[in-house]
């Protein structure tokens, strides 16, 4: 799958689609950027909602649901748009006559002529989804049981709208990719699901809980300064030179693949950034150019997937992977992990080295965050 958004693009991608299988039709659906991706969790006994949870994705929709960052209870969905979820997810549930789990994909789009939101269900699959385990574990309410009891019609409870409770905290899950398996390929992210696992953590708001579940990713080393970051990616839009604004006081050097890459980031912050030699062809000699300028981070933002191996963000983005760098590629997530650093890095870097210890404030139990019940 991949989005088209030319005819050069849409002839590119029928012509690859017709080697492939030129017995069977191409499905084409219309595609809305920028907008929001919403998940419904929610089980239903013969119609009637009982349980429900809404989760917003960080990134914009066109990310695959399963390479999405979670965000739960939502922080950016007023109390009206929440409520028409609701009712979506009782209308759904009433309209197919559900009894047992489901899991919706709705799209929340702008609409400039009435001022309001869409709110478009692009997927609605009957049975348990992956986030189940993420959103029984947040709200403290066990869905699975809740959903076996409605399929056996024993014991169903009533219904409970766990959405309208006000939670003092929040969790959020985060993708857990593998890039490394596979040798050469592009770790783009886009509609196609790339992640094989997953990591949620809670945290007193957004940016705590982010910073906590990025650390406890498999291999994934928060970029200390005065290391380097290297930036690179679509240079029409303002997502790049933002998140070198948001850290340029944490004391990072900036550097760039190109002249271009360069000129772009000095309208958006203060700090020097040098043009540094980037080797495509030699894999050793690239190891080398990060080694000497200490790069540990890499934030790549290209729109498309690469064409060609020879493409600059491609190498960027591959050798990342290669050489154990943490790599951001998508710019909702790189800005929240910039703004994590802004906020939370100063504090851990204080705390290292000193013979006491000081533990977070993230860091406690799950009981802990969801009220004192028993692990």
């Amino acid at each position: 799958m991949s989005v088209i958004r030319s005819k050069d693009e849409l002839e590119t991608k029928l012509s690859n689609a017709a080697q492939v299988s030129s017995d069977h039709p191409v499905v084409i659906s219309k595609f809305i950027e920028g907008a929001q991706e919403i998940d419904i969790d929610a089980v239903a006994s013969q119609g009637k909602v009982l349980v429900h949870a809404v989760s917003a994705h960080v990134e914009n929709a066109g990310i695959h649901s399963g390479d999405a960052t979670l965000v739960l209870p939502p922080q950016n969905l007023d109390d009206s748009i929440m409520a028409r979820l609701k009712e979506i997810a009782d209308k759904v549930a009433a309209a197919w006559n559900i009894t047992g789990p489901f899991n919706m994909q709705i799209i929340k789009a702008d609409n400039a002529s009435t001022g309001v939101p869409d709110l478009k269900v692009i997927e609605c699959n009957i049975r348990a989804s992956r986030s189940f385990p993420f959103v029984s574990k947040v709200l403290g309410v066990n869905f699975i049981e809740v959903a076996v009891k409605s399929l056996l019609n024993e014991s169903v409870p009533a219904p409970v709208d766990l959405m309208s409770k006000k939670y003092d905290y929040v969790a959020t899950k985060v993708p857990q990719f593998s890039f490394t398996r596979l040798a050469g390929a592009d770790p783009f992210l886009g509609v196609e699901m790339a992640s094989t696992g997953e990591v949620a953590c809670f945290g007193h708001d957004v940016v705590e809980a982010y910073w906590t579940s990025m650390q406890a990713t498999m291999n994934f080393h928060i970029p200390k300064p005065p290391s380097g970051v290297l930036f690179g990616g679509d240079l029409n839009k303002d997502y790049l030179g933002n998140v070198s604004k948001t850290i340029e006081s944490l004391g990072y050097k900036y550097y760039a693949a190109s002249p271009a890459v360069a000129e772009y980031l000095s309208k958006y912050t203060t700090n020097p950034v040098e043009v540094i030699e980037f080797p495509k062809d030699n894999k050793r000699e690239l190891r080398e150019v990060f080694q000497k300028y200490d790069i540990k981070c890499v934030f790549n933002l290209a729109r498309d997937r690469a064409d060609s191996l020879q493409d600059e963000d491609y190498v960027m983005r591959r050798n990342a992977i290669d050489f154990a760098i943490p790599l951001f590629n998508e710019p909702q997530t790189s800005l929240l992990f910039a703004q994590a650093l802004a906020e939370k890095l100063p504090a851990k870097l204080a705390n290292e080295g000193k013979e006491e210890v000081i533990i977070p404030k993230e860091v406690g139990r799950w009981s802990e965050f969801i009220g004192g019940k028993p692990v």
